[in-house]
């Protein structure tokens, strides 16, 4: 959600104007994520390093989230299945109003499933994970027990799962202390687009980019595992492990639709390959001295 100060600036506006025009912004990536049934959101709305800021922009900010973004939308977010989830520590700093306000629109989208939207605000990544070890330690959890597993469950929003895809808009091109621990296989996506700018279209098209990569997890792609266990079929070797036969027409029916794309460009690019070389291998054989005639 970057971008805000600078769409102001080059409109020869103040900073505030920004954070007041990237309203529409946010309504337009939970509009996003509805359409498209995106499970879980997470927008880092305010960073525990903000508040370094100037004192009145900040102010501005905190307030204006909290009273015309938030409590203004909850309603709309009850009636259309949006459950608001607060990811962030607490401080002093934060008015008891503002604080107030925020727990009241979690708590009336509280029965809500359609979409979890978790509000980063006040959050810092790396606060995140010492406030976890500060759980495990306080609940004397032995060295040996903690696992991904047991630390997840000690951290603020234990139900979170990693994330799948990060989208930052504005240019800036780095994770900014942003779910540290949650976006280990992240992938990224960077966008030019300044968040006040920001609208549907732009989400379809960071989905999009997303499809199209090719998410391993330190493993083999589909595809990759294809080829390799083709390759061993021919060589008469064992197969990779994970795969005793090659897939059939029905597993291959059943394959995601990223995946099911690629495979079929990877194999009509295959096809094309070898019907060319096939034909520079008859055109060279035809030149031969004493090749003899092929029938037409």
């Amino acid at each position: 959600m970057d971008g805000n100060g600078r769409w102001a600036q080059h409109r020869g506006l103040g900073r505030t104007h920004g954070h007041m025009a990237a309203r529409a912004a946010l309504e337009a990536v939970v509009d996003g994520a509805l359409e498209e049934r995106i499970e879980w959101l997470t927008l880092f709305a305010f960073s525990t390093e903000n508040w370094s800021r100037p004192e009145e922009e900040v102010s501005f900010l905190v307030n204006f989230l909290a009273q015309h973004v938030i409590e203004r939308g909850a309603q709309g977010m009850r009636e259309r299945g949006v459950r608001l989830r607060l990811l962030g520590g607490e401080d002093p700093r934060i008015p008891a109003e503002v604080t107030g306000r925020l727990r009241k629109a979690e708590e009336l989208t509280r029965d809500n499933s359609t979409l979890q939207l978790s509000l980063a605000f006040n959050y810092g990544g790396r606060q995140d994970l010492c406030e976890t070890a500060r759980s495990l330690a306080a609940q004397s959890v032995p060295a040996a027990e903690v696992t991904p597993e047991t630390f997840v469950r000690h951290m603020q929003l234990p139900e979170l799962p990693d994330v799948d895809l990060l989208l930052r808009t504005g240019g800036e091109h780095r994770l900014s202390n942003f779910l540290l621990w949650h976006c280990a296989y992240a992938e990224l996506v960077f966008l030019d687009t300044l968040w006040p700018d920001f609208r549907t279209t732009h989400f379809r098209h960071a989905l999009e980019l997303y499809h199209q990569r090719q998410r391993r997890f330190g493993s083999l792609a589909p595809t990759d595992a294809v080829d390799a266990a083709a390759q061993a079929a021919v060589a008469g070797q064992a197969l990779p492990p994970g795969l005793s036969t090659l897939p059939g027409p029905s597993a291959l029916r059943g394959l995601p639709a990223a995946i099911a794309s690629h495979l079929g460009a990877s194999l009509w690019g295959g096809l094309k390959e070898t019907a060319l070389f096939t034909l520079q291998q008859l055109a060279a054989e035809s030149t031969r001295p004493g090749c003899p005639d092929r029938p037409a």
